[in-house]
């Protein structure tokens, strides 16, 4: 697990895994300052976790192309 997880947008910013707290893409904000150093050394924030749906759902093609097991 990384020190990051992006948002679903990159203009919505990211989360800090250590504390759950939303960092928003605001280069006056010192938590969005100190990720883009964090980046700028190498950092990889984990992706955004794509919403698994739930329910009454129609399982076809769609589906299989989000989750990139269509070939």
């Amino acid at each position: 697990m990384s020190e990051y997880r992006l948002l679903a947008t990159p203009d919505m910013g990211v989360i800090r895994t250590a504390d759950n707290a939303t960092i928003p893409n605001d280069a006056g904000n010192r938590d969005w300052q100190e990720y883009q150093r964090w980046l700028a050394d190498g950092g990889v924030p984990d992706p955004y976790p794509v919403p698994f749906p739930s329910g009454d759902y129609d399982w076809g093609p769609k589906f299989v192309q989000v989750i990139g097991q269509e070939k």
